[in-house]
């Protein structure tokens, strides 16, 4: 069922497709309406502002350096609009009622997103029902490679990334050598990336023989100076986590999260419709029905 389906779609997306929409039907139709020369486009009498751009761009997640493209969209679209309406396929029954149809789907989009996605999401789904979630089925995010938890950094230059081992080594904070290499004006220009505390598979850490040097460190190594493409790295690992185990928290949170939504975003839907249910008088006349007022009908 669309509404069903669509209790897994993002906040980002599920506004982009609502504006879009709306976006379609509110500007497409304004064919008669001048603005007294303020337009960025004109097809015949019809005009697309700035303020109308603007409302595209946030349906549809135009960028600057698309809005060029925008306009000419537009205006492909003015010109079929227009040639639709001349031929008078606006003024048939079918076109009235799909013109109605998408109205009640907007207006339904409305309130689910009132009544589904209004709430924020840390109040709907806290870290402590992540985190029992976590303890109740942590077999079932058993990891399919291997994960490691770590920091480095990557110099330009060989002594440089020496001098940075060796103030780690002899007791400086990881987090305080990182930060003095980047105010000092003498290493600063030569670091070339950082990383915090990040977890990394095989396929998101690269080249591939830092992957190699960091998957065999034990918990809270330094790494020696590797020398991998034109930078010299020195990684810090806080903890392997092996194919078949069960991950850190951590690294599956957002997952678990998103599972959690879901689901109370289904029972807030199932809960709504319901209390429709109640509020509203149900009568169906079609024979051999069995459900009604939003249930499948077999």
């Amino acid at each position: 069922m669309y509404y069903r389906a669509r209790l897994s779609l993002s906040g980002s997306a599920r506004t982009r497709v609502l504006l879009f929409l709306g976006a379609c039907l509110l500007i497409a139709g304004c064919s008669d309406r001048r603005q007294d020369g303020r337009y960025l486009a004109r097809v015949g009498t019809a005009e697309l502002t700035a303020e109308d751009l603007d409302f595209l761009a946030d349906s549809s997640s135009i960028t600057g350096r698309s809005r060029r493209d925008a306009v000419n969209e537009w205006i492909v679209n003015e010109l079929l609009y227009q040639e639709a309406a001349r031929r008078g396929l606006t003024a048939t029954s079918l076109y009235r009622r799909q013109i109605d149809d998408a109205k009640k789907r907007l207006a339904i989009a409305a309130l689910l997103d009132r009544e589904l996605f209004a709430a924020n999401d840390t109040v709907m789904v806290n870290d402590a029902a992540v985190e029992a979630a976590y303890k109740a089925s942590a077999s079932d995010y058993t990891l399919r490679e291997d994960v490691v938890l770590a920091s480095f950094i990557c110099f330009s230059d060989r002594d440089a990334a020496n001098g940075f081992r060796s103030a780690v080594l002899r007791g400086m904070n990881w987090n305080d050598a990182v930060r003095e290499a980047h105010s000092d004006p003498k290493t600063s220009p030569l670091v070339l990336r950082t990383a915090h505390r990040q977890y990394f598979t095989q396929s998101t850490m690269v080249p591939t023989e830092l992957w190699r040097l960091t998957r065999s460190l034990g918990r809270e190594d330094v790494s020696f100076v590797l020398q991998a493409g034109p930078g010299y790295f020195v990684v810090k690992s806080y903890g392997v986590k092996r194919q078949g185990e069960a991950p850190d928290l951590d690294y599956v949170r957002d997952d678990i999260r998103q599972r959690l939504l879901i689901t109370e975003r289904r029972a807030r839907y199932e809960h709504l419709v319901e209390d429709l249910r109640t509020r509203y008088g149900i009568d169906v006349k079609l024979d051999g029905a069995e459900e009604a007022g939003g249930k499948a009908l077999e």
